[in-house]
């Protein structure tokens, strides 16, 4: 079973932390670490260091990527060299509870992880949308008369 963090700026990783709890009913194996005003890049890091340290399978949500919180995560990640330790960045509630759910279901393993971390990030991206859809080929499609108005 791995660990899932949340890291990123402000109550983003708390709030997402809280997300989970409610959608999931469950906060087992999971952990968030919120940079705000509070605390230094050094004070941050130093926290995130003693949990990467003391736990070997990882897998870590970063708000924004190339946001402090992700510089310092996977610079941590690199130093550290731990075989099941990953970082996904630019992520959504979506992704992070499909992994979660995995996770705490005994579907993601040390053995699988890397394939169900693509397959998530596909299916996340296919999830993204605009509404109303108003591309080229909606938009031809669609035409209104008088008589229904507009």
């Amino acid at each position: 079973m791995f660990k899932v963090c949340i890291v990123g700026h402000g109550n983003f990783p708390s709030g997402v932390c809280s997300a989970l709890k409610l959608l999931s009913g469950s906060n087992e194996q999971l952990h968030y670490f919120d940079l705000d005003h509070n605390l230094t890049h050094g004070e941050y890091e130093q926290q995130l260091t003693a949990f990467l340290t003391e736990n070997d399978n990882v897998m870590i949500f970063a708000d924004m990527t190339g946001g402090a919180p992700h510089q310092i995560a996977t610079r941590l990640l690199l130093e550290l060299g731990k075989k099941n330790q990953f970082i996904l960045s630019s992520v959504s509630l979506n992704l992070i509870l499909d992994l979660y759910m995995k996770n705490s279901m005994g579907v993601l393993t040390t053995d699988n992880v890397s394939a169900e971390l693509s397959n998530s990030m596909a299916e996340s991206k296919e999830m993204l949308m605009v509404m109303p859809d108003i591309s080229e080929e909606k938009v031809e499609d669609v035409s209104v008369t008088e008589e229904e108005g507009i």
